[in-house]
């Protein structure tokens, strides 16, 4: 992904939606609620907005995209967006949640909590002090206005994203947006906004109208931030000019929105891009027989001490009581350093371990059915050999995909090689991390350059060292050193 990139698939998106006419189930708040109708409309969407508890999982069944925002919420509300949240999630319907004022009051910290334990949004929108207090660190906001710049608030809005698996959103003077993978700045700004109320509760309308049109979370954040920056930049030219006031520049926003293209995109568009590194740039996978008569536990712990970030626990010919015991300590290992934990294949032992997700093959449970069975707040990757497979992962909402073999590999012998322009096209067209397994080792990641991937996972390199700590940090650096 880079600017052009974005560019050009920002104004697929404009177009797709208008051509779709999405249907928006918007839970919200009634200060805002027919600026949010009216701006669903301009940008072409169809908005409706069921908020009675009887009825919004009905409505929220019937839609494309699910908006949630907090703006005046209330214990009676809260359960009616928990139970659209969980519906849109067992649906596979894109979510964009607006916690209006976190931080602010205890009420409203608990009420987030709640929710975020039950349901997984697709995007997160905030201001700075909103996605700062989610992220934990120590801010204050000020109800819907926020105390701090949107740029001290990037290292908040990875940390949302990466924790959430979500696409973190902060509004502010310059708009940041993150997948945990890119970071995209919008420099498209008007100061006059901040005199109109409710415009980060149109820009959620927005970015749920993108996300409903079928574009990736990543760009419908984008589109709908920009639509409304680049409306407000627009609009201010013209009151500069006639200096009508605020009512007139009010009207001229929603009327730019209205007229919002791909050529306002290509024309306007002020935005950066860049890459940051994925949480998962090193992922272990287990195998006791690499190990090759070292402490299985030490080994894996080790590797952890050396930068891995995820271990999944593979064990093929193991039975089931003895996998679980494996399992349980494990996870303890790995939370005890704050790394992620996941099972492959195995659902069963997953759930009664409680690990943090599962990793599936192609001939293994479905990733919809997996969701339902382990819910929608546990990591499900997937392994993938050609686009078909990637690009289904992708459409059911998996976490990554490993892609693989790149190189020859003995712990999976049937195992074809892919090569280097099946795995850039991959990672091209598919918006969830990509990762290369299959042979990786030490000396080798020169292979991957320019392929876009966002991590590596290794096994036998790893665990069949004499220092597997040493070889994780040995592997980390060259991957780093390496422009892929």
């Amino acid at each position: 992904m880079n600017k052009e990139r974005l560019i050009e698939d920002l104004c697929e998106a404009i177009v797709n939606l208008r051509d779709k006419k999405p249907l928006i189930e918007q839970v919200t708040n009634y200060v805002t609620i027919n600026d949010c109708a009216n701006v669903t409309l301009a940008i072409g969407a169809s908005p409706v907005m069921g908020d009675g508890f009887e009825e919004v999982d009905q409505m929220t069944m019937i839609s494309d995209a699910l908006v949630i925002n907090y703006g005046v919420i209330n214990g009676a509300s809260l359960k009616t967006m928990i139970k659209a949240g969980k519906t849109a999630n067992k649906h596979n319907i894109g979510i964009v949640l607006d916690p209006v004022g976190v931080g602010a009051t205890q009420f409203r910290n608990e009420a987030i909590v709640d929710l975020l334990t039950q349901v997984h949004p697709t995007i997160i929108k905030g201001n700075a002090s909103e996605i700062m207090s989610l992220s934990g660190m120590n801010t204050k906001s000020k109800g819907v206005d926020s105390s701090a710049d949107s740029l001290e608030a990037i290292d908040a809005a990875l940390k949302v994203a990466r924790d959430h698996r979500c696409v973190c959103a902060v509004t502010g003077r310059i708009d940041i947006i993150t997948d945990g993978r890119y970071i995209v700045k919008i420099y498209n700004e008007s100061d006059l906004l901040s005199y109109i109320t409710g415009t980060g509760c149109m820009i959620t309308s927005l970015a749920a109208s993108f996300l409903g049109g079928g574009a990736s979370p990543l760009v419908s954040a984008v589109g709908g931030i920009l639509a409304m920056s680049i409306a407000g930049e627009e609009a201010a030219i013209r009151e500069n000019e006639e200096n009508n006031g605020i009512a007139s520049y009010r009207e001229d926003v929603m009327n730019n929105i209205y007229k919002f293209n791909q050529y306002s995109i290509r024309d306007l568009a002020n935005i950066e891009v860049e890459k940051v590194e994925y949480k998962y740039p090193l992922y272990l996978v287990t195998d006791e027989k690499a190990c090759k008569g070292k402490d299985f536990y030490e080994s894996v712990e080790a590797s952890i001490r050396g930068g891995a970030k995820i271990v999944q626990l593979r064990e093929k010919n193991m039975d089931t009581r003895d996998f679980f015991k494996r399992a349980l300590k494990l996870k303890e290992i790995c939370h005890k350093h704050g790394v992620d934990f996941v099972i492959n294949d195995r659902l069963d032992i997953a759930m009664a371990v409680d690990a943090d997700g599962v990793h599936l093959g192609q001939s293994d449970m479905p990733i919809e059915k997996a969701k339902e069975i382990l819910g929608h707040k546990k990591i499900i990757g997937i392994s993938a050999k050609n686009m078909e497979e990637a690009l289904e992962a992708q459409k059911y909402g998996a976490d990554y995909i490993g892609v693989g073999a790149i190189f020859a590999t003995d712990t999976k012998k049937d195992s074809g090689l892919i090569d280097l322009e099946t795995l850039k096209d991959m990672t091209n067209q598919i918006n969830i991390p990509v990762l290369a397994i299959g042979g990786i080792g030490l000396g080798k990641l020169g292979y991957l350059k320019d392929t876009g991937i966002d991590g590596i996972c290794v096994i036998s390199d790893i665990l069949g060292s004499d220092d597997p700590e040493k070889r994780t940090r040995e592997l980390l650096e060259e991957y780093r050193s390496i422009d892929v």
